[in-house]
């Protein structure tokens, strides 16, 4: 998985379906690996992405990321397959995250503050979201 593009609280997440399973609902911390900062994401929406250039570079980065054993023609008609698997994810921003020093998230309300593309994704459950809301809303 990848951020593709960043507009105002909707982050595009590029990723391939042979290797992660993705569906509207899911909620996800994306974790600057350097700054232990990041934000928490939930996916909205799920689409096939028509690709002109530059894109279809980034999502053949994201594809050929674990390079496959196979040699030669075999070899390529698994890229293509792969690249023509790749999904977008479209995703609101909820929260900024921090890691504390016992590796536990810290949610706070989010600053504008987006990770930079060398993120971990950690999948959370939906009850931890909801416990994150709670603590944040008592009333809720």
């Amino acid at each position: 998985m990848n951020i593709l593009t960043v507009e105002g609280n909707t982050v595009t997440l590029v990723y391939n379906p042979v290797r992660e399973r993705v569906e509207v609902g899911d909620n996800y911390v994306i974790l600057d690996k350097r700054e232990r900062r990041g934000i928490l994401v939930q996916v909205v929406e799920i689409t096939v992405p028509e690709l002109p250039g530059m894109l279809l570079e980034i999502i053949r980065r994201e594809v050929m990321s674990k390079r496959p054993e196979v040699h030669g023609v075999e070899e390529a008609e698994t890229y293509m397959t792969a690249v023509e698997s790749t999904k977008y994810a479209r995703s609101r921003i909820m929260m900024e995250v921090r890691r504390s020093t016992d590796g536990s998230f810290v949610y706070e309300r989010w600053s504008g503050y987006v990770p930079s593309r060398n993120s971990e994704f950690i999948k959370v459950s939906v009850g931890e979201v909801i416990d994150v809301l709670r603590r944040q809303r008592p009333d809720l």
